[in-house]
Order: C-alpha cells, then sequence, then structure tokens
C-alpha cells in the first residue's frame, strides 16, 4: 500500500496548477480558476501551520480531531480549548492571546 500524500506535497501540486491557469484562454474562466487554486492553497498552508503548531505543544492533532467527533463532552472541550491556544486564542474567552503572555489580557485567565 502506497502512503498517502502530504500537505507540502498537496500544496506544491496547487501551485504548478495555478502555474497551469495561464495557459486558459478566457480570461473569466482563467480568473476563477487561480480564485479557487488560490483559496485551496490558504487553507492548506493554514491547515499545515495549526498542525504543525499542535504538534509543537506536544498535542497528536488527529487525536483532537477524533476528540471532537466523540460524545463525551470533557473530551470535546479539551479539544477545543487546545485548538484555540494552537490558534494564538483564550481558551475561555476567545480573544486573541498575546503570545508573550501565560494568561489572556482581556479576560484574564492564565492559560497553561
Amino acid at each position: 500500500m502506497t502512503e498517502s500524500p502530504s500537505v507540502d506535497e498537496f500544496i506544491r501540486h496547487m501551485q504548478a496548477e495555478l502555474d497551469a491557469c495561464e495557459d486558459i484562454v478566457d480570461k473569466k474562466e482563467r480568473q476563477n480558476r487561480q480564485w479557487q487554486i488560490e483559496s485551496s492553497l490558504l487553507l492548506a498552508i493554514d491547515f499545515s501551520n495549526k498542525f504543525k503548531e499542535l504538534s509543537k505543544l506536544g498535542q497528536n492533532p488527529i487525536q483532537i480531531v477524533q476528540a471532537l467527533a466523540t460524545q463525551d463532552p470533557d473530551s470535546a472541550k479539551i479539544a477545543k480549548q487546545v485548538i484555540a491556544m494552537a490558534g494564538g486564542f483564550c481558551p475561555h474567552c476567545g480573544a486573541t492571546m498575546e503570545s508573550d503572555l501565560d494568561f489572556c489580557s482581556s479576560c484574564g485567565n492564565y492559560v497553561e
């Protein structure tokens, strides 16, 4: 069985597709395709960055996704908090966290 492509391989593929858009003759069709590909690229890059950030925090991103899908409200709550922290948001109030602080300047809750 072969391995699935990585996110980085997908990003490289989409960049090649973006270059290939130059061959589309119809201007409107070319622009629509470029917007689709650029949106896909941005989402893939954002996903990759969040995945890496969760890994740096010592979390397994796959287990977090599985916890979100469970019926256990405690596991889902913890997973949502980890995702918020990885995204730079306070897990308590959702405000943007300053990276050099270990507490939320908006609500005052400490983040471990």
